[in-house]
């Protein structure tokens, strides 16, 4: 008997709450995929080090199952309240509190493994489409196969158990407090609004839009630092959920005030459902906010570096092979051989860089550029100004394929990266860049070169080779141009000869004071540096932080948009008869549906609206960041509209969705 009346109920609760289960089987088939990946043979032949995909998917799966518990509970609350009546009814024809409570488990247990398997199958789908996609963004080819694993369904499984039995936990509990008069009532508390003063309230709108105000010019300006940026984002999430409070007496007042606006096209209605809506779902309405703003700021950083791994990674790994060594007299013997070993040298050279014992250019950088450093645990720059030789610079320049330059004994030149150049060309300009008046300025150049600790940090000052009598040699490099793609294990092989170097952490031991630039986005230092295999390896690396916040952002969407969703589906179900006065108040089917897009329009355009506001400026001011120290060529607000797009585009799916089923609802 109440096994039937168990599945009997699971058909009503699928029916009413189709988007609930389509949400949680998205989620089910991003689980089963990212976990998957986990156990896949391909993926670890793609990766050389798989622990930190391994890690990343760990650490979002965290988030993920938490995001997943607080929907999965606020469900349940949610239906519990909706068949609170239901409930009383079973009370009534003497069913115990212990058979209601297991009923409603196991509904909703149910209903996770109907999401759990309808997920399966497109995981598996899922699955291959992200492996490949792996495998197209490396260059790498890939036969498509089906890599099922039996820990990867067991895991999948585990984690949605654990999800629904932690949010299903107090469940028992709750309906033991219940009484048969307070479940009957439970549904109608939302119902009632209060004649309470909103003018304090009101006050609250303005206050949290003048701290958002505030905190985004703090933003802007730079003003906020490590130490005080966590003070000011507590601050801002206080101020979205006190905006919420506020705009709830907000719209209570402006219909006291019986604006002419209230009476038109049945304007009051729509702004009566809002206010007590809000009302009731302020903390609710102010959680999705934060959710949007999070899902704005993570596909952001997704397009960010995607955008970076596409135009700018091979860019700055432009030699096929490049060895450092502080010692100036390290001849490269031993790298050279194991390069051979495998490989073919097209083109070779071993070069010094120089110092003279200055450091006036290193010091006026690090007052002057954003983002440079100096601490005990290492600096932008080295520890001297550091220089080559135009016969040297000019050598290296023709492996890669770029035009010589002609540089008299009386010039320098400088090569540097993009973002230095104003500086060093000012200070170049007012003779004192060498502090003598032995050479004059020639010109800049910002040809990739590696200035990322080993051709320099952030820049060289390229001097005539008869001007170096007066320097000392700093550290040597070798550049060697490779035929055809390097072996996978060549930058592994070139480290091993000077293991003997390494420190416990695995890390060069210099006997310089050695230099990074001042890139604090995207950096990749090393002693040796293989073009083809530090694609790869810092590609994967930006590929899985991008995939990783994609799927957060996805699962943070849908979980939110869910929540929005099935609060006015239940509505329309619940409330029919209101809108049926509408009509015997003498609205068109057709004025009603307008009076429905408005109402629902202004119910989602609230949190939207608000989190593109939050988010605007400080991702703006991120994007703007992102390229100056990156370096790489595109518009401070391209990053951003793109997210912002992918997320309207969803955000307008779920809105209608909703809107063709609220109709249905009311009308049927």
């Amino acid at each position: 008997m109440l096994g039937r009346l168990t599945l009997r109920n699971v058909r009503r609760s699928s029916k009413d709450y189709i988007i609930y289960i389509v949400t949680m089987a998205i989620v089910a088939a991003l689980m089963f995929a990212f976990n998957g990946m986990i156990f896949s043979k391909d993926m670890k032949d793609l990766y050389r080090e798989f622990t930190i995909f391994i890690v990343l998917v760990g650490l979002a799966s965290f988030f993920i199952v938490m995001i997943v518990i607080w929907l999965i509970h606020y469900m349940v609350n949610f239906m519990m309240e909706k068949r609170s009546r239901e409930f009383g009814t079973y009370l009534l024809l003497g069913m115990k509190k212990k058979q209601i409570a297991a009923i409603f488990r196991y509904e909703n247990m149910i209903l996770g493994f109907i999401s759990l398997l309808a997920g399966i199958i497109p995981g598996m789908f899922f699955q291959i489409a992200f492996t490949n996609i792996f495998y197209s963004i490396m260059d790498v080819e890939y036969r498509i196969s089906l890599d099922f694993s039996l820990w990867n369904l067991l895991l999948t499984f585990g984690l949605f158990l654990f999800a629904y039995g932690l949010a299903l936990f107090r469940v028992k509990r709750k309906f033991n407090k219940m009484t048969i008069n307070s479940l009957i009532s439970m549904d109608k508390h939302n119902e009632i609004v209060k004649n309470e003063r909103s003018t304090w309230k009101k006050l609250l709108v303005f206050i949290s839009v003048a701290y958002i105000i505030l905190f985004n010019v703090l933003v802007l300006t730079s003003k906020m630092n490590i130490g005080s940026m966590w003070f000011y984002v507590a601050g801002l999430v206080a101020a979205i959920y006190l905006l919420y409070i506020g705009l709830s007496s907000f719209f209570i007042s402006y219909i006291k005030k019986q604006h002419k606006g209230i009476y038109k096209e049945a304007n009051i209605f729509v702004f009566r459902q809002l206010s007590s809506k809000i009302k009731t779902m302020r903390f609710t309405m102010g959680t999705l906010t934060i959710l949007f703003t999070t899902v704005l700021f993570a596909w952001m950083v997704v397009m960010m570096f995607a955008d970076y791994q596409n135009k700018e990674l091979e860019r700055s790994h432009p030699f096929d092979v490049l060895v450092f060594s502080d010692d100036t007299k390290y001849d490269f013997h031993n790298e050279l051989s194991i390069i051979t070993d495998d490989s073919v040298i097209e083109n070779q050279h071993i070069y010094k860089i120089y110092e003279n014992g200055t450091d006036h250019i290193n010091q006026y950088l690090y007052e002057h550029v954003d983002g440079t450093w100096q601490n005990d645990q290492g600096s932008s720059y080295f520890g001297h100004d550091t220089y080559m030789g135009i016969s040297d610079y000019n050598y290296i320049r023709s492996m890669l394929g770029y035009e010589t330059i002609e540089l008299d004994d009386n010039g320098y030149l400088i090569q540097c990266i993009e973002r230095v150049r104003p500086y060093l060309e000012q200070l170049a300009e007012s003779e004192s860049l060498l502090g003598n008046q032995a050479l004059s300025y020639k010109g800049t150049f910002t040809d990739p070169l590696s200035q990322n600790g080993m051709n320099g940090a952030d820049y060289l000052i390229v001097v005539p080779d008869t001007f170096l009598k007066s320097m000392r040699p700093y550290y040597s490099l070798l550049a060697a141009s490779i035929k055809g793609e390097a072996p996978a294990h060549l930058s592994e092989r070139l480290l091993s000869i000077r293991s003997s170097l390494l420190n416990e952490a695995g890390e060069y031991k210099y006997s310089i004071q050695p230099g990074q630039g001042s890139n604090n986005i995207i950096s990749y230092s090393s002693i040796v540096l293989v073009k083809d295999n530090d694609i790869v390896e810092v590609g994967l690396v930006l590929v899985s932080i991008a995939f990783i916040l994609a799927y957060i952002g996805i699962v943070f969407l849908c979980a939110a948009l869910t929540i929005l969703a099935v609060q006015q589906l239940s509505d329309s179900s619940k409330y029919k008869f209101r809108y049926s006065i509408l009509k015997q108040l003498g609205l068109s089917r057709k004025e009603t549906d307008r009076v429905v897009l408005k109402q629902l329009g202004v119910y989602y355009l609230c949190p939207f609206v608000i989190s593109i506001v939050l988010s605007m400026f400080i991702g703006l001011f991120a994007s703007e960041r992102f390229v100056y120290y990156t370096g790489i060529q595109a518009g401070i607000f391209w990053y951003y509209l793109l997210a912002a797009f992918v997320f309207t585009v969803l955000y307008a799916v779920y809105f209608i969705v909703t809107y063709v089923g609220f109709l249905r609802n009311i009308y049927h």
